[in-house]
């Protein structure tokens, strides 16, 4: 079973992330990433068209002269600016981890704000975790596009975990904070429970933003319509939120006989 792109290693999630984590965060929300088109320097433009070949051919089928070959660099800017395809691919994936984190943390604390501190539903949790990513697929930024699409390909790099830590460490602060909206939404399960919750969840939301790259792709379009990208929300919360309630469901019962 791939892993969703958000859910940590448990070792990883197990760690408290430091006060520098949390700065990097702050930072980094107060700071908008600008669109691809307007960034210009040399490393920029390096890691805008790395960052979308790893998102179309993932990190095993994308080599650095491909990616020089579509920038029209010289191979040796590469190493000159990046020194290897594991350190480009690293802050390729870590880029805009501090944001995204920053984002869905602040998206779930918008829905439960109203609840002033009463146990939250899983709806609500769901919907305030697929707000950001489906929120810059609207926008028709490219490359929060590509970004997304890019996470999509951690599941194929389980063995490489050294690839992927500059996004897991990042989003830890996010992951932590779901894991507990949901504790707190199903009082009654165990902890294995709950992160099986989340990680079923977050593995739902990975195959939709796949499918709907698919979709486009099959489609030929530049992009696909906002409705629709709303609708496939809609479809992955009620699919999320139904399968969340008959796992509890099912837990109950077995407990009960």
């Amino acid at each position: 079973m791939l892993r969703a792109f958000w859910l940590a290693p448990r070792h990883q999630r197990e760690t408290m992330p430091s006060s520098t984590t949390h700065a990097a965060s702050r930072r980094a929300t107060a700071i908008n990433v600008p669109r691809a088109a307007a960034r210009s320097t040399t490393p920029e433009r390096i890691l805008d068209t790395a960052e979308r070949l790893f998102a179309m051919h993932g990190y095993f089928g994308t080599s650095i002269r491909d990616i020089m070959q579509s920038c029209g660099m010289e191979l040796s800017l590469a190493r000159y600016h990046f020194g290897s395809k594991d350190a480009l691919f690293q802050q390729a994936i870590g880029r805009r981890a501090a944001v995204i984190s920053r984002q869905v943390i602040d998206s779930l604390e918008a829905e439960l704000a109203p609840l002033q501190g009463k146990r939250p539903d899983v709806e609500a949790i769901v919907t305030a975790l697929s707000a950001p990513a489906f929120a810059h697929l609207k926008s028709g930024d490219p490359g929060w596009r590509n970004y997304l699409r890019l996470l999509t390909q951690i599941g194929c790099l389980l063995e490489r975990p050294d690839l992927t830590a500059p996004f897991y460490d990042q989003y830890a602060p996010a992951a932590a904070r779901y894991r507990d909206a949901f504790a707190k939404a199903l009082p009654h399960v165990t902890r294995e429970t709950v992160e099986l919750v989340q990680h079923f969840v977050e593995s739902v939301f990975h195959l939709v933003l796949n499918e709907l790259y698919a979709q486009e792709a099959r489609s030929g379009a530049k992009a696909l319509a906002t409705a629709h990208i709303e609708r496939m929300r809609t479809y992955l919360i009620r699919f999320a939120v139904g399968g969340i309630e008959a796992m509890v469901s099912s837990a109950s019962a077995q407990r009960g006989s």
